[in-house]
This record gives structure tokens, C-alpha cells and sequence, in this order.
């Protein structure tokens, strides 16, 4: 179940990531263009914000997938460290000789 909800924070992270830079620096722009008096910064930033944003959780995934690989080789390591009672080896069936291949004589 923790699986489920480290999942489900991932993409909560990965949302707020975006919109945090985002919308700060669309406001900031606004905030700008009302007291400077000009028109186009809030668009500028804006597209900054989700550029750092998008950056941002490219960063994030990459970490994670770091992570993931981690958790995988260290899950395959602790597997073969394990001691497996001879009950639960595989099995090796012995071939009987062919007929043809016996020396008959």
C-alpha cells in the first residue's frame, strides 16, 4: 500500500512543481506590468516559469528513476543472498539414453 501513496505523492510533487514556478512568475509579471506600465512581461515570465518548471520535474523523474533502478538491483542482490533450502532449488532431470545411443554389444 505504501507503493500506491509514494506514487500518488510523486504526481502531487510533480503537479506543484509546474505550477509553483508557473503561476509566481505570471503574477509577478502582472504585478510589473501594472506598475511599469507595460504589457508583455507577464507573458515573458510566464514562459520562464514553465520552462524552470518543466526543468524542474525533468530533474525530478530523472531522480526517480535513479531511484527506481537503485531499488532494483539492491532487491536483486538481497535475492541472491538469501539461503534457499535444497527443497526449493530447481530440479536438473537426468536424460535416459536413447536406445540408439547405447552400445549394445
Amino acid at each position: 500500500m505504501s507503493k500506491v501513496f509514494r506514487k500518488i505523492a510523486f504526481l502531487t510533487q510533480f503537479g506543484l512543481t509546474i505550477l509553483t514556478p508557473t503561476c509566481l512568475l505570471f503574477f509577478l509579471g502582472l504585478y510589473l506590468d501594472k506598475r511599469l506600465g507595460t504589457s508583455c512581461l507577464c507573458i515573458v515570465l510566464f514562459f520562464v516559469g514553465a520552462a524552470g518548471g518543466i526543468t524542474a520535474v525533468w530533474k525530478l523523474v530523472q531522480k526517480e528513476l535513479k531511484g527506481e533502478q537503485k531499488d532494483v538491483r539492491n532487491r536483486d542482490a538481497a535475492s541472491k543472498d538469501l539461503d534457499v533450502p535444497p527443497s526449493c532449488e530447481p530440479k536438473t532431470v537426468k536424460k535416459s539414453p536413447k536406445s540408439s545411443d547405447r552400445n549394445e554389444g
